[in-house]
């Protein structure tokens, strides 16, 4: 059986690799250093019969965005102010032999998850971000309704009702 948790020592992070030396050496070298720090949180998908293997991961954090870049049909309801908060899928990676399972929607679903938790908890959040590294990135978020922001079309943003609308749908399948 899949699970999410924490990332945390007990877990194999030197034998990840998902193709991209960034996410490997993220997760290798700094993840848990952003933990501990309060900048981040990363979670580990893993097998329950293999805990320390990391099959994918993905890290959130939080941040202020420019409501300018938002598109003006999510901003005209929010406060009359230029930054607003925000939740941030930092990164997502799945190792290379596992990828094409569906482990990646199964984490943004998680990811998803827990933004729409937050959210009800502490009502800090406008909505979800994620820079999509490339096209075929950009194509997998734009599948779950992201939306590319006005300054840059990499940068991809889901308002915080469409994540909660997300969340249900995807917790039912």
């Amino acid at each position: 059986m899949l699970i999410f948790q924490p990332l945390t020592e007990i877990h194999d992070r030197r034998s990840f690799d998902c193709g991209v030396l960034a996410l490997n050496e993220f997760l290798q070298k700094t993840a848990r250093q952003h933990r501990d720090k309060g900048l981040s949180n990363t979670y580990v998908l893993l097998d329950e019969e293999n805990k320390p293997k990391i099959l994918g991961y993905f890290t959130l954090t939080f941040l202020e965005v420019e409501s300018d870049a938002l598109p003006a049909t999510h901003t005209r309801k929010l406060p009359n102010t230029s930054r607003l908060p925000a939740a941030k899928l930092a990164r997502l990676a799945v190792s290379s032999n596992c990828q094409g399972r569906g482990y990646g929607a199964l984490m943004l679903a998680e990811a998803i998850r827990r933004v729409v938790l937050t959210s009800q908890e502490s009502g800090a959040i406008t909505g979800f971000f994620v820079d999509a590294k490339d096209k075929q990135a950009q194509s997998f978020y734009l599948q779950y309704g992201f939306l590319s922001l006005n300054d840059n079309h990499f940068k991809l943003f889901l308002p915080l009702a469409s994540l909660r609308m997300l969340s249900g749908t995807l917790s039912r399948s």
